[in-house]
């Protein structure tokens, strides 16, 4: 491989389109960023979308313009002649649905046009159904009586039925939109739809993509032909196939090719943005290490963990519904590996707002305050706290604020310990700043030993909140690890966009080991004394959170 070759990474997300582009050990020459509502204004989005009540959806010609542009951004950084391989990611769940006239024009494109105008009849549906939207309840239901039941459903694609999932999104379009569900000749996700405008043909669908749709058999390793054909008895040929992340789907098309000096390139399967990330930073990892979890920690809390087994094998596991929360995604590049991904509504706001409103008028928004309330050492099994701000995703439906003491006297709840608790408005002797780090990573870990046996062997931890010491700490010592962080500008590095140019590199050098401009760091050690005291909790832990989401109403701070 030439020295002076380079690797183009995209990922298109709700809000931007990211590329960066790196070298052959992995450092990074190009980052780039086109920021839809400002890049984009007649498009009229928010956020990089359109919501009209529970219905949101994004531009697919919006998307189209983006890539055009990005190329071109590459092109006048004088890069786009460098450029070896490329891959991508996207957002997940989202669907792009093709016209015929659309598959026969990407495979013919004209440099003396621009992509947007030559794609002008390409799709039957101008506005793509995101992962934002929630419009889809009655579809759902649906799904579940046709796989015969919501565990049987979680059992066959990895999920119980989910609003913004693939399936309930076609579906809502066939039963409201006959007239254009006619005119829909195939069907892809964000991410192969991207694939497919780059190679001139229409990509396959990566596996654990695929994961997101509530139509792809894992186990099996294909689309559920069950599912799909309740869907539409043409649904299967819609879809098309399915491959892994790590294969080539193409080369360049001639158009990007001749209009910005680049090689028929190969085009990696795009995959999306979750399994992405998660695969970037398992490149940075060591085979030791290789059963390590990542923890994205901002607005909303997600929690990736590697599966060796599918956690739905088991006959007895399949038919418990409290244990199909959350979703289980086929690993983007290792066809016997598995991702549980647990995503929690609850995460930076409601820490904030125990910042804000549970330490006093005089502390309002200080982290230093609400850091030293909460390195007090562990709580449980003295006190536990809930804190459901919004309606929570897992545990499902929790909402309100919830604490518990514990009681030598009749409390109100006796735990499976025999432990006794009594619920208290107000924590009198102990922190709510330590008792919402303590929940929300004490959620994580039961919700992951739902799905594995495996212990883990690493976190790595992202997002915004990944810099707070005290939540680092509290991570390491619930789940007994160590905790390492991406040592490079802010700790924000666009890890999708990095996976993906990591897999077009790996494509053609399978064995480079990568040095890049950035390490992991590690910045929390846990201590198993501390470890030992979440472990003995957790029963009652468990316990005491099913008490909250089924039975308690909400009480305030």
């Amino acid at each position: 491989m030439d020295s002076d070759g380079l690797f183009l990474g995209l990922d298109l997300s709700t809000q931007q389109l990211k590329g960066i582009a790196i070298d052959s050990l992995g450092h990074i020459l190009l980052e780039t960023s086109i920021v839809f509502d400002s890049q984009f204004p007649k498009y009229q989005t928010t956020n990089g979308r359109h919501v009209n009540g529970s219905t949101v959806t994004a531009p697919v010609m919006m998307w189209v313009e983006a890539i055009d542009l990005v190329m071109s951004r590459l092109h006048d950084a004088g890069l786009a002649s460098r450029i070896r391989a490329i891959s991508g990611a996207a957002q997940q769940h989202g669907s792009v649905y093709w016209s015929q006239q659309g598959i026969e024009t990407i495979g013919k494109l004209d440099i003396q046009w621009s992509l947007h105008e030559q794609l002008a009849g390409a799709f039957a549906v101008l506005d793509s159904p995101v992962w934002e939207d929630s419009s889809t309840t009655e579809q759902c239901q649906k799904l579940e009586t046709w796989a015969g039941s919501s565990a049987e459903l979680a059992r066959i694609s990895g999920s119980a039925a989910f609003e913004r999932f693939t399936a309930a999104q076609i579906m809502k379009i066939k039963d409201q939109s006959s007239d254009i569900w006619n005119h829909v000749a195939r069907i892809s996700l964000v991410s192969s739809f991207v694939a497919s405008i780059l190679s001139g043909t229409l990509a396959p669908i990566d596996a654990s993509d695929a994961s997101g749709t509530n139509l792809y058999d894992i186990e099996a390793g294909q689309w559920s032909k069950t599912l799909c054909n309740a869907v539409d008895l043409g649904l299967l040929e819609m879809l098309g196939k399915v491959t892994m992340a790590d294969q080539v789907v193409g080369t360049l098309a001639p158009y990007f090719a001749a209009k910005y000096g680049m090689s028929q390139c190969p085009v990696v399967s795009f995959t999306g943005d979750n399994p992405s990330a998660y695969a970037g930073f398992e490149s940075m990892l060591t085979d030791a290490d290789q059963l390590a979890s990542v923890v994205s920690l901002g607005t909303s809390d997600t929690m990736l963990s590697p599966l060796t087994i599918y956690p739905y094998s088991s006959d007895d596991l399949a038919k418990d519904s409290e244990h199909i929360d959350g979703h289980v995604l086929q690993h983007p590049t290792v066809s016997n590996r598995y991702i549980a991904m647990l995503c929690y509504k609850n995460g930076s706001l409601a820490r904030e707002w125990v910042r804000d409103n549970c330490l006093g008028a005089n502390t309002y928004g200080s982290w230093t305050e609400f850091n030293q309330a909460a390195a007090t050492g562990p709580l449980v099994p003295a006190a536990y706290g809930f804190y459901y701000l919004s309606r929570e995703i897992l545990p499902k439906g929790a909402i309100g604020i919830h604490r518990f003491e514990q009681t030598a006297s009749t409390g109100d709840i006796v735990c499976p310990s025999g432990t006794q608790y009594k619920r208290v408005q107000a924590f009198s002797t102990t922190s709510d700043p330590r008792a919402i780090l303590e929940s929300q990573v004490m959620s994580m870990r039961l919700d992951y030993l739902r799905k594995s046996t495996k212990p883990l062997t690493a976190a790595i931890v992202t997002g915004g909140a990944s810099v707070n010491p005290a939540l680092r700490q509290v991570v390491a010592d619930v789940l007994g690890v160590p905790v390492f962080a991406v040592g490079l500008h802010d700790g924000t590095l666009a890890m999708p966009a990095y996976g993906a140019a990591v897999r077009a590199l790996r494509y053609l050098e399978p064995s480079r080991v990568l040095e890049g401009n950035f390490v992991l760091e590690q910045v929390g050690w846990p201590d198993f004394d501390v470890f030992g005291v979440y472990s003995e909790a957790m029963a009652d832990f468990e316990f005491l959170r099913e008490q909250v989401t089924h039975q308690f109403v909400v009480v305030g701070c």
